[in-house]
């Protein structure tokens, strides 16, 4: 009987071990799909993170990119605004200091010298010249200095100064007046001047 029991306790102690076997197996493979299952989900985690940080970081590059081509815009429309005021200054600078020419004794024979270039240009009498209201007093001698008859109108375009002669049977037309004169100096200035916005 002894032997019995003793077979017994063998045969138990190997369903034990066997159990014992069995049941480290079920753990270790619960151990290892939790901890694939873990590794998953954190690497889905760190997926979506990335994700959530590029998409952070690509609006927060186009925000700085609009608020940059805001500045630069304000900065130009600044540039320009500040480029107008000082060729308008510069401007009204020359168009005061042709005003007070006009008002000099120096005038007349500016006026002269100018009939007598539209006298060679034209070469025939039957001008018609134009000038300001101001400038009427001046007739006689723009008139002598042409060196032919012509007929005088008067011109409120012309704000400055100076002469505007017309060949009404060329249809053709002289123009040296200080508010043309000053006005074709506009292009020169923006490219001379070192205005330029870059």
């Amino acid at each position: 009987m002894a032997e019995i029991l003793d077979q017994k306790d063998k045969f138990s102690n190997a369903i034990n071990h066997y159990a014992e076997e069995q049941r480290s197996e079920v753990e270790a493979e619960i151990a290892a799909y939790k901890k694939k299952k873990l590794e998953e989900a954190e690497n889905q985690v760190l997926q979506e993170c990335y994700q959530m940080i590029q998409r952070e970081m690509a609006q927060m590059r186009a925000r700085i990119s609009r608020d940059e081509e805001k500045r630069e815009m304000d900065s130009q429309r600044a540039l320009l605004k500040r480029r107008r005021e000082i060729t308008e200054e510069v401007f009204q600078k020359a168009a005061d200091k042709l005003k007070s020419f006009t008002a000099g004794t120096e005038y007349c024979s500016y006026l002269e010298k100018s009939a007598r270039r539209m006298a060679e240009f034209f070469g025939c009498p039957g001008i018609v010249i134009f000038l300001r209201k101001e400038d009427a007093g001046y007739e006689d001698s723009i008139r002598k200095a042409l060196g032919y008859s012509c007929e005088f109108k008067t011109d409120a375009s012309i704000e400055l100064g100076g002469l505007r002669g017309f060949q009404p049977d060329m249809e053709v037309s002289a123009d040296a007046t200080f508010d043309t004169l000053l006005q074709d100096q506009y292009e020169w200035f923006e490219k001379e001047s070192g205005l330029n916005i870059v």
